[in-house]
């Protein structure tokens, strides 16, 4: 559920019109932060900041661009998914950019031979919206084709529950709430 500033729930979680058989999934999640559009989306498309609310990334590497920064086009990230996830790791291209509104990635697989694959797989488009009071709705759109061997049936990234606590971490880390590790 999805509450504006004064608490009040506005949306549910995202519920997907395309059927689990076709090859093509995807979920978006929503939160509101309690900060400017241009914070948000800052902090969001900066390469390091990503294991700290993505729930599937266990670790990153930037192969082009500043981990400490917001990603420009072209950038390349090495995604890492925890083990029980029996993922391959992701490289992400930045392929759009629209500075404090926008940014989508697309991921491919990186094979067992340490190249990536020839064809995507997922795209992630990360938006954010002032609502003109200070806060900012962020939307997060994951699109995931399916390899044709997978059976039918949500894959866990494609789960709008297991995602949005890492949108509750995003918030409290752009908000300052965020517990720090030995507090």
């Amino acid at each position: 559920m999805i509450e504006d500033t004064n608490g009040t729930a506005i949306a549910d979680l995202y519920v997907p019109q395309i059927p689990d058989n076709l090859n093509i999934r995807f979920v978006e999640n929503r939160i509101v932060v309690k900060r400017p559009a241009q914070v948000v989306y800052d902090w969001v498309t900066t390469w390091a900041n990503l294991p700290k609310w993505l729930p599937m990334a266990s670790g990153t590497e930037v192969l082009r661009g500043t981990a400490g920064a917001p990603a420009e086009l072209g950038d390349e990230l090495l995604e890492h998914i925890f083990p029980e996830l029996n993922e391959k790791p992701k490289l992400y291209t930045v392929v759009a950019r629209v500075p404090g509104k926008l940014w989508t990635v697309v991921g491919r697989d990186v094979l067992d031979d340490g190249t990536p694959a020839a064809r995507m797989h997922a795209i992630a488009t990360f938006t954010t919206f002032d609502l003109g009071d200070g806060t900012t709705l962020f939307c997060r759109l994951f699109e995931r084709l399916v390899p044709p061997t997978e059976p039918a049936g949500p894959h866990p990234v494609e789960d709008p529950a297991r995602i949005q606590p890492g949108l509750e971490a995003l918030k409290a880390h752009i908000e300052g709430t965020a517990v720090q590790p030995g507090a």
